[in-house]
């Protein structure tokens, strides 16, 4: 484990999307821009689109191989499969949306199965529902009566632009990343890869 830094880290267990996807990604969150042009809306940088498997939080340099044994572990178990990303929603309702997502219509359940397995290695029991999804933009509201309004805006314009579909890729590989927090936006580094097997 020589090449991981040494001092805590944030991390989370991710399905890398390939750069034509992410190009094509790119594309439909500039037509929500155009749309949507709300300061309410933070908009997820396009090289940060990803699939959360699930989010370790802050952890110590001593657990790194402890987690990319259970990546090893979960990845036994799933062989690669095919991704069709596509679908527009909010978490967590439309009466107050936190944040907007672009989903997988195929790929989702050996999502569902690889999460499970990572979360009861690395976790323990699950504290919410997964949910295949990646987030385009993050939506903050100071007052709840703008929320009415920013809402009613976003579901008009997603349901112009359903079923919204973006493209497809094969995951064949697990990646640990780590999030680095700075004022321009988060900023991820792949810290190792573990290969579905087929």
């Amino acid at each position: 484990m020589a090449g991981y830094p040494k001092r805590g880290m944030r991390l989370f267990i991710a399905i890398l999307i390939p750069s034509e996807v992410m190009q094509q990604l790119g594309r439909l969150q500039a037509q929500l821009k155009a749309q949507l042009p709300d300061p309410s809306l933070r908009w997820v940088a396009p090289e940060n689109f990803h699939f959360t498997l699930l989010f370790l939080g802050e952890q110590p340099e001593t657990r790194l191989p402890d987690i990319e044994r259970a990546m090893q572990v979960a990845a036994r178990q799933a062989p690669p499969f095919e991704v069709v990303m596509g679908g527009l929603g909010v978490f967590p309702n439309w009466r107050r949306p936190m944040v907007l997502w672009v989903g997988a219509q195929a790929g989702a359940e050996p999502m569902t199965k690889l999460a499970a397995l990572l979360e009861q290695q690395l976790v323990g029991k699950a504290d919410k529902p997964f949910h295949a999804h990646v987030t385009l933009a993050r939506i903050k509201m100071d007052r709840r009566s703008s929320a009415s309004a920013v809402s009613n805006r976003l579901q008009k314009v997603v349901a112009q632009l359903q079923p919204a579909l973006v493209g497809q890729f094969t995951a064949t590989h697990l990646s640990l990343m780590q999030s680095e927090l700075h004022p321009s936006g988060s900023r991820y580094t792949e810290l190792c890869t573990v290969p579905l097997i087929s």
